[in-house]
């Protein structure tokens, strides 16, 4: 029984340390960025992006990976208010061109622009950050997959998101429409955007990130749930309002008998698309029994 016992707390301790990978950034690769105040940036390359996509709303897991000692060594072991950032980019000639940027809450601004645009300004950015422990000879790497930066240094986020001003940071040099840094503690979307000439709908949230103050990064896939704020009724006609995010499609689930999973309530057929601010849709009650409602997001 000793031996098992020794065996699986060596597992969990192989399983929570960050997998070594060298910097050898490619197009494709997930950046995690932490900056604030006088301290250099800390940025780390997560591996492919792809880790991140294609699952069920609601998968959830811990971001591996990364070394939080390097983060809390330099702002130390509370990160209240430090600022996170996560970026990714296809290469400009995928079929499918597309770069992945964090965002904070709230964000009502779909970013939509052209291939000339979004290769200079999406692409070609967030490519120069991967690049430069690569290309840079002097700048060595702190640990295999991460690398610390004085803000003022050519090689650093600061400085190469910024055009070497130092303004607009925060919302990528002004390259952004909306704030892609999230302070910790708290919870930052991840969004997908194409230029408008792709094949896809640009704005896709694949999920959000939240982080604590101690260092604990969490991706949860899919939209985020609707708050219903309140519901009004004319007649046999119920108004719902709710909240919504950017680009998902939203519709009202309704019963008269609870009990059964919201699942499997019926969805009335017609919907809309949030723009991050509060909306209504109606649903008529061709009864007199009452309802209950549920927001679907997709």
């Amino acid at each position: 029984m000793k031996k098992i016992i020794l065996s699986t707390v060596a597992l969990l301790a192989l399983l929570a340390t960050p997998q070594a990978r060298a910097w050898t950034y490619g197009d494709g690769d997930l950046l995690l960025v932490f900056r604030g105040g006088l301290h250099p940036d800390i940025e780390f390359d997560l591996g492919s992006v792809t880790n991140f996509l294609g699952h069920p709303n609601g998968y959830t897991s811990i971001v591996t990976g990364w070394d939080d000692s390097l983060v809390t060594g330099e702002f130390g072991t509370d990160l209240t208010g430090v600022n996170v950032i996560l970026l990714a980019t296809t290469s400009p000639v995928d079929p499918n061109p597309t770069a992945w940027l964090s965002s904070a809450e709230p964000n009502t601004t779909a970013y939509r622009g052209n291939l000339s645009d979004w290769s200079s300004n999406l692409h070609g950015i967030i490519s120069a950050i991967g690049n430069k422990p690569i290309t840079t000879p002097a700048l060595t790497p702190t640990e295999t997959n991460a690398y610390s930066i004085g803000t003022t240094a050519k090689q650093s986020y600061d400085y190469i998101v910024s055009g070497g001003s130092g303004s607009f940071i925060s919302q990528f040099g002004g390259h952004a429409p909306f704030i892609v840094e999230q302070a910790i503690p708290g919870l930052l979307d991840f969004w997908a955007i194409q230029p408008t000439n792709a094949t896809q709908v640009p704005d896709k949230l694949i999920g959000t990130f939240t982080i604590t103050a101690n260092g604990v990064l969490t991706f949860v896939a899919g939209p985020r749930a609707s708050n219903i704020i309140g519901v009004t009724r004319s007649g046999n006609v119920s108004s719902i309002q709710f909240t919504t995010t950017v680009g998902n499609t939203y519709s009202v689930a309704h019963t008269n008998t609870l009990g059964g999973p919201v699942s499997t309530w019926p969805v009335d057929g017609t919907t809309l698309i949030g723009d991050g601010n509060p909306n209504t849709l109606n649903h008529t009650n061709t009864t007199d029994n009452a309802e209950f409602y549920n927001i679907t997001t997709q």
